[in-house]
């Protein structure tokens, strides 16, 4: 019997001591967020499409997120100067890497032309598109390649003061062709335009560029490596599960979800 004792005391000491010390602490961050439908917006399902995955990613890490919002231009300068944890949305640049650590890529912009079904316009090299007529929104950018051709010649471009503007150029045969996000390309026309009219429009499927949309931390910050890994662990977990691909698909079908179009 004292044997027994003996084995169990031992066994119980050798259990303890393969055990993990402690779970890791749950964090607690918050993160500035804007209006960029679909992927961030305060009014929409889960706060939007990029939103609902970056929370749910840093949640298997062990990190509860909350959102503060901003007007646009400052989102990212919130992050750089330390008001908020971090941001989430932003390519990586040489001049922001200075003061931001960056996590894996979340999801990708994917910059395509928007075209009429009735005249739709195949290519695969640039100079095939001699002479489309191209809308572009003032103060976007289409990528140095786009912006190489339109300096060239080879894209007539016809600017606009905003995305609707073009779309509706589009719809009227004014224009060819106008370069935008998927998404957004997507979201714009389900919630803009009446059903019959927006069904004229469609994405074409090749991208022509396409930018990584990373979460920041602020390089500052005291846990700022250990939210990274944290994030990167738990998005890992997220893709592997097959979570990632079901809630992207979810929360897109939510925000493409017809309130009432907007004339």
């Amino acid at each position: 019997m004292r044997y027994h004792g003996l084995a169990l005391g031992i066994l119980s000491w050798a259990a303890l001591l393969a055990a993990p010390v402690e779970a890791a602490q749950r964090l607690k961050i918050t993160l500035s967020n804007q209006e960029w439908p679909p992927y961030m917006g305060q009014e929409l399902p889960y706060d939007g499409i990029l939103s609902r995955l970056v929370k749910e990613a840093f949640a298997r890490g062990g990190v509860d997120v909350a959102f503060r919002y901003y007007p646009n231009n400052r989102t990212l300068q919130s992050a750089r100067n330390g008001q908020v944890d971090g941001s989430f949305g932003w390519a990586p640049t040489a001049e922001r890497k200075r003061d931001l650590l960056y996590t894996l890529p979340v999801l990708s912009a994917r910059m395509v032309f928007y075209q009429r079904k009735s005249h739709k316009l195949d290519w695969s090299r640039w100079a095939e598109l001699k002479g489309a007529r191209v809308g572009i929104t003032v103060g976007n950018y289409y990528s140095d390649d786009f912006d190489a051709q339109a300096k060239n010649g080879i894209l007539a471009v016809d600017s606009a003061p905003d995305d609707l503007v073009n779309l509706r150029k589009l719809l009227a045969g004014r224009i060819d062709l106008f370069p935008i996000d998927m998404e957004v390309g997507r979201y714009l026309i389900a919630h803009h335009f009446p059903p019959a009219q927006g069904a004229q429009l469609e994405a074409q499927n090749r991208s022509f560029w396409s930018a990584p949309l990373h979460v920041v931390i602020w390089r500052k910050h005291a846990q700022g490596k250990e939210l990274v890994e944290r994030f990167n662990r738990g998005l890992k977990v997220l893709q592997d599960s097959g979570d990632f691909d079901r809630l992207l698909q979810e929360t897109r079908e939510a925000c493409l979800q017809p309130r009432a179009y907007s004339p």
